[in-house]
């Protein structure tokens, strides 16, 4: 039977568990949502059970200096296996809490006991990611992030972020302005350095936007090729300046450019987010007709992302547009099937269609004020909730 996200929706609140996990089972119990309960129930005692005998034995240590130099701290962060601990998102881990205790010291504070260090911080993995066992699989470990409006983020699924290739010019409408890329890179390493999984998603309408193209005369298939071809161009920019702010990324196409970056194959653009890298998917769907919303959508099912965040240069949605029409009046939280009906400018009907039979929420807010994306993800209650 058809698993309505509403049904998926209230599940995932009921139980805290992932979307994907809400749905399949859902599915697995025909639809009976006290059924689903009770089994995502027996899964969460299943894994306590075997996780029970599991020592955190190995480990790494993280450090941290205040660019001072008077103060730093050391953090001993265990796991199970010896594979985990040597792996580059366990160190990331390590440094990353070190960070958190030092600006908690007091001495940064103005409080008492200033000239303590913060007493070593102990934490563990709990879920396998070792030869043998799935990092995909049914082991996630829930971080200090949240998902839409306050539900759990895990570790494995995480968001996937759509940016519009306008973003990219900032008042000139045209091309890349380094400045706006800066600040886009900054707002991408704050996310990536919450440790969920990242992917991108990035518009190419500042350079060349087809379906426009073709309204003027060319050839809709050649247009649409050469927006493709504009969001290589703007992936390139934005990974450019990420790793020079030392964030690690992979730009994946899906038409093959080997010269410039990896070609787009689903289990390696995972791989690529379990080490904690950020994977900024370019060139669309890699078929004309089929917009970069479409190619989003697309990704972040494939991703098994958790939530797609349209970051754009208004608020949320709005009944009308916004700049035209001041009458225009904000919506908190819609529907898929109002959007649809009532044909408002989220995203392509296909995208949204594709969400919906996917129960994939959209999360769409102003990326032109800074945090935004960040506080999303951590589950303030930001922009327009389509779910």
């Amino acid at each position: 039977m058809a698993i309505s996200a509403k049904d998926v929706k209230e599940l995932r609140d009921r139980t805290g568990a992932g979307m994907m996990d809400c749905k399949r089972a859902l599915e697995e119990t025909g639809g009976d949502m006290e059924a689903a309960v009770d089994l995502l129930r027996a899964k969460g005692a299943a894994k306590a059970a075997k996780r029970e005998s599991k020592a955190a034995n190995e480990g790494a240590i993280g450090t941290y200096i205040h660019h001072s130099g008077k103060v730093g701290v050391m953090v001993e962060l265990n796991c199970e296996t010896d594979f985990v601990a040597n792996g580059h998102r366990h160190a990331h881990r390590g440094r990353e809490a070190a960070g958190g205790q030092l600006r908690q010291h007091p001495r940064r504070r103005g409080g008492e006991g200033a000239g303590r260090l913060p007493r070593p911080a102990r934490g563990g993995r709990e879920a396998g990611e070792h030869p043998g066992e799935d990092p995909r699989g049914e082991d996630e470990e829930v971080v200090q992030g949240h998902g839409p409006h306050g539900a759990a983020l895990r570790e494995g699924p995480g968001p996937l972020l759509k940016l519009s290739g306008e973003a990219l010019a900032g008042a000139r409408g045209f091309g890349i302005e380094p400045e706006v890329v800066d600040r886009l890179t900054d707002e991408i390493r704050a996310i990536a350095g919450m440790g969920v999984r990242l992917g991108v998603v990035i518009g190419g309408g500042n350079i060349v936007r087809g379906a426009m193209a073709s309204r003027k005369g060319m050839d809709r298939v050649q247009a649409d090729y050469m927006g493709m071809l504009s969001t290589v161009i703007n992936a390139l920019a934005v990974q450019d300046l990420l790793e020079r702010k030392g964030v690690e990324t992979r730009v994946m196409t899906a038409i093959r450019m080997d010269s410039l970056a990896e070609p787009y194959i689903r289990r390696r653009a995972m791989r690529h987010m379990e080490k904690g890298r950020v994977v900024i998917f370019a060139g669309g769907t890699g078929n004309p007709y089929f917009s970069t919303d479409t190619a989003a959508v697309l990704r972040a099912i494939e991703m098994e992302s958790e939530v797609v965040i349209k970051a754009t240069k208004v608020q949320g949605v709005y009944t009308a547009d916004p700049a035209t029409n001041p009458d225009a009046e904000f919506l908190p939280s819609i529907s898929f099937h109002e959007v649809m009906t009532r044909e408002l400018a989220v995203m392509d009907a296909a995208a949204v269609s594709l969400c919906k039979e996917n129960g994939l929420p959209i999360i769409v807010l102003n990326l032109e004020d800074r945090g935004t994306v960040e506080a999303a993800i951590r589950g303030k209650r930001i922009g327009t909730l389509v779910s």
